[in-house]
């Protein structure tokens, strides 16, 4: 016998649904409706083909009229096919005219006036035909809706959970920004950062007086200006596709070609760090700025365990920080790499710092003055020359000695004497503008950012009266930074101003009104701003583009029109000029293959005005063009149809007034 203890230890708890409603227990255990309820479920066709049996035998054998019932079965049958499915209803079906043949062998009568078997077998023939094939195709309809709903329900699911996903995402990538660059931020989530080596540059900017200043003001004084001056220096760095690395109390780390890789990130540096100084020297602060910039490889990466923030290591970052250090306030030294990179477009002097006495010595000076004489009077001599050379180098002018000094070996090859002050006044020449920097072994040359070169003011390029003409008076129509930052991606800063104000001054030869003349100025300084939708590694590429390349560069001249609608430039003289200036006339340009006079003038003469600026500009696979040679290839390109002959004619003339 079963003991209480026997059931306490076998039983399992009560929940506390089962407290509360009344049981009646069973052999087996369980309630006898939930166990009904799981019977029906699971045998529920079995129960259906049954039920549908013991209708048909009642309906045929007790009622009268067996005709007239007999429509009654497409009831259940289709409601059947509807819950259970095309096979339970076929089923159904089958059996309910395998029951009608059974009753129609024993009572034909049942079913026809004539009481034959034929009769009576044809009628339920017909009838469970009709009855098996409503059955399947109720049923294959409903399988296929019930299909459908289960995959749109899934789909829906699928969809929801890629919602909630983006959701999360969106979330964590918002948390994000405000520590981290939006580019890190979002490259981050996605798994696509990793520690690999690049060339990059690195900039340190520091403010300079800002301890002694800040120990004098109120504590709150000091957090808004310094707030105030970050606020000015992130938008120059997202500028100019910058990376803010850290704030560093009064100073800030950038990289340059890193995360996103960019080919000119020295060049990007060097112009950020310009308008930062222009910043600064335009708000009212009371402190100035020093930045240094170092340029070369870098490793660069997610640094940290818990806490990550992406940053770059090596030399070049050590070399970027000590250059900042050793600035002036208000000046920008850079590296020599740096300064190779950016030397066709920025103005830079070797810096030489005072680390010797170079004071005035006049007995050395006035004895240079005598051998100086000596050398016109009595002509060259080995042993005069190694003494000018001998005093040059005393007066530290280390070019005129290195030039007495192989003056002097041509005369006396065999001179070991003359060989070694040779290679001493080489060796310091070299020296010259090197700067020993804090854990360095080796001195680096450094350089000096003056500012950017003004192409326009070159006399090699545009006749001093021609560019005075027009330079000063237009200044104020073009806002410069505006191109700056695209023309730094593609190697071409100062293209812009050149071609708007060539594109000016041939409007003005041409005798054109002012609105145009000022609608092609404006076009000829931002049709290049959609060079953005083209990757910057593609811009200066050498050889025939492809399809996809040749897409891209007529997709850009859209991207120029959305680009000064954007800017508020709404003109539609502009818009038309800056659309159609790579137009030819012979209609073999592009994008709408417009020729001759329907071209508008405009862009007829931005298009010379922009050749004429690329051929005379560096370009990284080579150099500038002499402008005989590329007003030649102009005038050639117009006898061939590229160009408007009067365009040729008055940029001809406009370049060479004394021709």
């Amino acid at each position: 016998m079963e003991t209480r203890t026997d059931r306490a230890q076998t039983s399992t708890p009560p929940t506390m649904a089962s407290v509360h409603e009344p049981v009646i227990p069973l052999v087996l255990g369980g309630t006898w409706p939930s166990r009904l309820r799981d019977f029906i479920v699971r045998h529920l066709e079995f129960l259906f083909v049954l039920a549908m049996a013991v209708i048909f035998v009642v309906v045929f054998y007790f009622l009268p009229y067996k005709i007239a019932f007999l429509n009654f079965f497409f009831l259940p049958v289709l409601t059947a096919a509807y819950m259970l499915g095309r096979r339970q209803a076929v089923m159904g079906a089958v059996l309910c005219l395998l029951s009608g043949v059974l009753f129609a062998y024993y009572r034909p009568e049942w079913f026809t006036v004539a009481g034959t078997h034929l009769d009576a077998f044809l009628v339920l023939g017909t009838w469970g035909g009709f009855l098996i094939l409503t059955s399947a195709s109720i049923g294959s309809l409903q399988e296929n809706l019930d299909k459908g709903f289960h995959e749109t329900r899934r789909l829906y699911e699928d969809l929801k959970r890629s919602r909630d996903t983006e959701i999360i995402k969106k979330k964590v990538e918002d948390t994000l920004f405000l520590s981290m660059d939006p580019i890190v931020a979002k490259l981050a989530t996605e798994g696509k950062l990793r520690f690999e080596k690049r060339e990059i540059s690195i900039l340190f900017a520091e403010l300079a007086d800002f301890t002694t200043s800040s120990a004098e003001s109120r504590p709150e004084v000091v957090l808004e200006d310094m707030n105030h001056f970050l606020g000015r220096v992130e938008p120059i760095v997202e500028r100019f596709y910058g990376h803010i690395d850290k704030y560093m109390g009064d100073g800030v780390m950038v990289e340059f070609g890193a995360p996103v890789d960019l080919e000119r990130h020295a060049l990007l540096a060097v112009l950020a760090g310009l308008k930062m100084q222009e910043m600064v020297r335009t708000i009212k602060l009371p402190w100035r700025l020093s930045v240094g910039i170092a340029s070369g490889p870098a490793i660069v990466g997610m640094l940290g365990v818990k806490r990550q923030a992406y940053s770059a290591l090596g030399d070049r970052v050590n070399i970027a920080k000590r250059l900042q250090e050793i600035c002036e306030p208000g000046r920008i030294y850079i590296d020599e790499p740096t300064y190779k990179a950016v030397a066709p477009f920025i103005n830079a002097t070797k810096l030489r710092l005072p680390d010797r006495d170079e004071s005035p010595q006049p007995e050395l000076a006035a004895r240079l003055h005598l051998l100086e004489e000596k050398l016109r009077r009595e002509g060259e001599s080995a042993g005069l020359l190694e003494e000018l050379g001998e005093v040059s180098s005393q007066l530290h002018d280390l070019t005129a000695a290195v030039d007495y000094f192989a003056r002097a070996l041509k005369l006396d090859p065999s001179s070991s004497k003359i060989k070694l002050a040779y290679a001493d006044a080489t060796i310091q020449q070299g020296e010259i503008g090197k700067v020993q920097l804090k854990g360095k072994q080796e001195k680096v040359t450094v350089y000096e950012v003056a500012g950017i070169r003004d192409r326009w003011s070159d006399s090699a390029l545009i006749p001093p009266a021609v560019a005075a003409k027009y330079g000063r008076a237009l200044d104020a129509e073009l806002p410069h930074d505006i191109v700056l930052a695209t023309e730094a991606l593609d190697a071409t800063v100062g293209h812009g101003r050149v071609v708007a104000l060539l594109s000016y001054a041939i409007a003005d030869r041409l005798n054109l009104d002012d609105e145009t003349k000022r609608a092609t100025l404006l076009a000829g300084y931002f049709q290049n701003l959609g060079n953005e939708v083209v990757n910057h590694h593609d811009m200066n590429l050498t050889g025939n583009l492809t399809d996809q390349e040749s897409g891209l560069l007529e997709a850009s001249v859209h991207a120029s029109m959305a680009a000064c609608r954007r800017l508020g430039y709404e003109d539609p003289r502009l818009l038309e000029i800056v659309l159609h200036h790579h137009e030819a006339w012979d209609g073999r340009g592009y994008p709408e293959r417009l020729q001759r006079e329907a071209i508008p003038m405009g862009s007829r003469i931005t298009a010379v005005a922009e050749t004429f600026s690329t051929l005379t500009s560096w370009r990284p696979y080579r150099e500038a063009w002499d402008v005989r040679a590329a007003l030649k290839e102009i005038r050639r390109d117009g006898a061939k149809g590229r160009y408007d002959p009067q365009v040729v004619e008055a940029i001809t003339e406009i370049l060479t007034p004394n021709a």
